[in-house]
Formats: structure tokens, C-alpha cells, sequence
């Protein structure tokens, strides 16, 4: 079975390139909604209630779901989600990457 933190790297590499501009919310979020998918078929999981959430480092409480960036990306937390997008890629804070 594949760990889902094996994804972390390039997870991270997403969160860089749209930081920098080089990926639009659109292409960033399709991107990592293929990634979910493909692990969703590796694991042969159905259900439309699993997926990928991520912690920004070790004291963050949030479950924050590709939905959630999403959301936070168009609206009044942007920029607090771009800061902790930031950190976790400037920083030595390590991104986790979770499934359930």
C-alpha cells in the first residue's frame, strides 16, 4: 500500500509553483485532485468522502482538504492559506499529507 505522505514532495513542488505564479487556482487544484485520484485507484477506494488533507507542520490542528484550499484561495483567507503555503515550502516545517 502506498503511504500517502509519499506524495509530501510533490505536493509541495504544487504549492511552490502556484505561490510563484506559475500555476493558476484552476491548474493547481486540478493537479492535485488527479494526484488524489490516482491514489484513490491505487487503494481501489469508491467512496466520494475519502481524500487527501494535509497539516502544515507539526502544530497544526486543521484538517485542510483540497476543498479547503480551494475555497480559501477565492476568498478572505488567501492570503493567510498563500503565508502557510509559504512557510511549509521556505521552511524546514515538514507538509504532511494524509487520507481518509
Amino acid at each position: 500500500m502506498i503511504n500517502p505522505n509519499q506524495y509530501s514532495h510533490r505536493v509541495s513542488i504544487l504549492f511552490n509553483e502556484h505561490v510563484q505564479g506559475q500555476l493558476e487556482l484552476e491548474e493547481f487544484i486540478q493537479k492535485l485532485r488527479e494526484m488524489e485520484t490516482k491514489h484513490k485507484q491505487i487503494l481501489k477506494d469508491n467512496s466520494s468522502e475519502s481524500g487527501f488533507w494535509f497539516k502544515f507542520s507539526d502544530d497544526d490542528t486543521l484538517a485542510t482538504s483540497i476543498d479547503d484550499l480551494e475555497r480559501d484561495l477565492t476568498n478572505s483567507n488567501r492570503e493567510f492559506t498563500l503565508e502557510r503555503m509559504k512557510e511549509v515550502i521556505n521552511t524546514d516545517q515538514e507538509l504532511v499529507v494524509h487520507y481518509s
